[in-house]
């Protein structure tokens, strides 16, 4: 399994690893505090961390880019779209939100 302390919810792993414990670490990343970092020849790539925990994260995201990907993973998960503010639509679309 990953490489992590005790005390941090941070994991390393190889791509190598991701692919053959995919499905695990998918059902690890839903937990919010859990991130893996992943390495390709040891070099870090990639931070992963859940949907919903990401969009957590970002749910005062500054940018617009940061806005939709919000919306977009409210939608997917299953979210009410209205449980955003107005501010965070206009945002998402570009909009003068600030």
């Amino acid at each position: 399994m990953p490489e992590k302390s005790p005390e941090s919810p941070v994991r390393i792993i190889g791509s190598r690893e991701l692919h053959q414990n995919l499905p695990g670490i998918l059902r690890e990343l839903e937990d919010d505090k859990v991130r893996y970092v992943l390495t390709v020849h040891g070099k870090p790539r990639a931070v992963l961390i859940g949907a919903a925990p990401y969009l957590n994260l970002i749910i005062d995201g500054k940018r617009p880019s940061e806005a939709l990907v919000g919306l977009q993973l409210t939608a997917l998960l299953g979210g009410k779209l209205e449980a955003h503010s107005l501010d965070d639509l206009e945002r998402a679309l570009g909009g003068p939100a600030d």
